[in-house]
């Protein structure tokens, strides 16, 4: 959410209860329905992220370690 114009976590962000606080939907998002966001374009770019290590030989075989 953009919380005081700064993009942050809600969940994590202290408001504090001495000032009125602005808080609006990501603006790089398109909105559904009050703060409710349009997730379809993220979960696209995240599924075409490949891992940044991937294993040259197949993975070890179940119950040994990796050396």
């Amino acid at each position: 959410m953009n919380i005081d114009g700064c993009n942050r976590f809600a969940c994590l962000m202290k408001i504090s209860s001495d000032s009125a606080s602005t808080i609006t939907p990501l603006p790089h998002m398109f909105m559904i329905k009050d703060m409710v966001v349009d997730m379809t374009n993220f979960y696209n770019q995240y599924k075409s992220i490949e891992p940044w290590l991937k294993r040259k030989t197949p993975g070890p075989t179940p119950g040994k370690e990796i050396s």
